[in-house]
């Protein structure tokens, strides 16, 4: 694997969860062998805890998912995520990639909100750029201070780092190798975490476009939770159980326009809303009012990559993250973007391996994008 065979576990820690995998290589076919999982909060309510040590919680969340998934690695290859990560894409002029790397420190204080000095940054010269004489690169930055708290969460945990990725990338990755995309293909993933939503534009192999929203798995559960008077961990349940709106074509006969028209009226004057005021139904509408920010920061993403990327048209999108699970979402964001959309599978080229639990494996497939991007880190370099 790397540094003598030393295995190496490839670890999401994420605002609820903490997901832990270990994967191998024989020959040309990666095989997953282990795979832990454990919640940050007891319950996944994070208002519970408010007043809990959360460095604490999400050390002991680290142990548990080693310990859930037989992992003895100590190795690991993990991400970071959020505000403070600055992805930017540049066009600089031709030179030796040593002199590019110096000069890239003054011209990165033009392109990110904070001080150079508080921030790591990391680049990758994707290729000559349209314009003659130049090339394009991909500017990466993340605080200091957000990189150094999670070194020191994975080190409490008794654990050494060896790499620190940034979460959106880590999905790419794991998009390429089990979709092996050709290169004239334009791939929008959207990787719905819990707190962020990574939107990563990929064309000619490589990232051209790459941001992350607060639009998010826990931005929906909080608004069923708010509009339907419930717990969270309640929230979460009529969530997955009610899922979006069925694609157009599907369902009752639609009412009148007529009867339409009354029933907003009477809504209006009343400010009561006539139809059905169960739980799920109360629910499916804070669903479909979160995913609307989710699906219009898409939209913008994809307006504003088309109007910048020289003709190239993003081509499909693939979901995926824990959220991406919601009954008839990949059907719902078809509709609403026009674009066709499919539901990404993280092993779709990966082989598992007979250690590991399969009822807990297929629980949790759709969240393994990242936490297996993050392990091909060290099996296929």
């Amino acid at each position: 694997m790397f540094a003598g065979g030393k295995k190496v576990v490839g670890l999401d820690v994420g605002s609820f969860q903490v997901k832990a995998v270990e994967l191998r290589k024989a020959g040309n076919k990666l095989e997953l062998t282990n795979f832990g999982i454990a919640d940050v909060y007891p319950n996944r309510d994070r208002s519970a805890a408010q007043h809990a040590d959360v460095f604490q919680l999400k050390t002991n969340a680290i142990q548990k998912a080693l310990q859930v998934g037989k992992i003895t690695a100590k190795h690991t290859v993990s991400a970071v995520s959020g505000e403070s990560i600055i992805v930017r894409y540049i066009q600089l002029p031709e030179m030796p990639e040593a002199e590019l790397k110096n000069a890239l420190r003054w011209e990165a204080e033009e392109y990110i909100p904070f001080s150079i000095d508080e921030v790591n940054i990391d680049s990758v010269i994707l290729g000559p750029s349209s314009v003659p004489g130049k090339v394009d690169v991909l500017l990466v930055s993340a605080r200091k201070d957000l990189v150094n708290d999670h070194v020191q969460l994975v080190r409490q945990a008794g654990l050494t780092p060896v790499v620190v990725d940034v979460e959106g990338f880590a999905f790419l990755n794991c998009f390429e190798v089990n979709y092996a995309p050709r290169r004239e293909e334009c791939v929008c993933l959207v990787h719905i975490g819990a707190d962020v939503t990574n939107i990563n534009i990929y064309v000619a192999n490589s990232s051209r476009f790459s941001r992350d929203i607060n639009a998010a798995g826990n931005s929906i559960t909080q608004s069923i939770s708010q509009k339907c008077g419930v717990p969270f961990a309640k929230a979460e349940e009529l969530k997955y159980a009610v899922g979006t709106m069925a694609p157009e074509g599907g369902g009752d006969e639609p009412e009148s326009e007529l009867i339409s028209t009354i029933r907003g009226t009477v809504e209006r004057l009343t400010g009561s809303d006539l139809g059905d005021d169960t739980p799920e139904s109360t629910a499916a509408k804070a669903i479909q009012g979160a995913l609307s920010q989710l699906v219009s920061e898409v939209r913008r993403s994809i307006q504003f990559f088309e109007g910048q990327g020289g003709g190239t048209t993003v081509q499909r999108v693939i979901i995926g993250g824990g959220s991406s699970r919601l009954r008839n979402l990949a059907g719902y964001l078809q509709g609403e973007l026009d674009i066709p959309v499919e539901l990404f599978d993280p092993l779709r080229n990966i082989s598992v391996g007979k250690d590991v639990d399969q009822n807990l494996l297929q629980q949790h497939r759709e969240q393994l994008g990242a936490v297996i991007g993050l392990a091909l880190r060290k099996v296929i370099d």
